[in-house]
């Protein structure tokens, strides 16, 4: 895959990603969905949140870890849990373009600990 290649963010592109780095990835019936391994996974997140009026503003986060189903970063500002927003994800081999929901947000030293879901469903219908 070439680095300069955006590619959707889909179930089949994460695993990929991690089995490109010789990381072990579970068979569905291994996965345990409030137990997912995460993996460090540093890099760039490009956010595009929705906004009360229609518009969207655009933030840059940071990638703390990965998982088959979603990511932790640092993010500047605090996002509502529930909010869905588009994303685009960073890492050397390939970047991601999808959809993601907001699972968690804490408090942090640097900002706030954020988590997002995918939304493959969504994802897999914006090329």
């Amino acid at each position: 895959m070439e680095t300069t290649e955006i590619c959707p963010l889909t179930l089949e592109a994460v695993t990929d990603l991690l089995v490109g780095r010789d990381i072990h990835v579970p068979a569905a019936h291994e996965r345990c969905r409030r137990r997912a391994t995460r993996w460090p996974f540093p890099g760039p997140v490009e956010l595009w949140i929705p906004e009360s009026n229609g518009t969207e503003h655009y933030a840059l986060a940071t990638c703390l870890n990965l998982s088959l189903d979603g990511l932790g970063m640092l993010c500047d500002e605090q996002l509502p849990v529930g909010m869905e927003l588009a994303i685009a994800i960073h890492q050397p081999e390939v970047s991601f373009h999808g959809r993601a929901v907001v699972r968690h947000a804490t408090v942090h030293d640097d900002g706030y600990f954020i988590g997002l879901q995918f939304r493959f469903d969504e994802a897999s219908h914006t090329a």
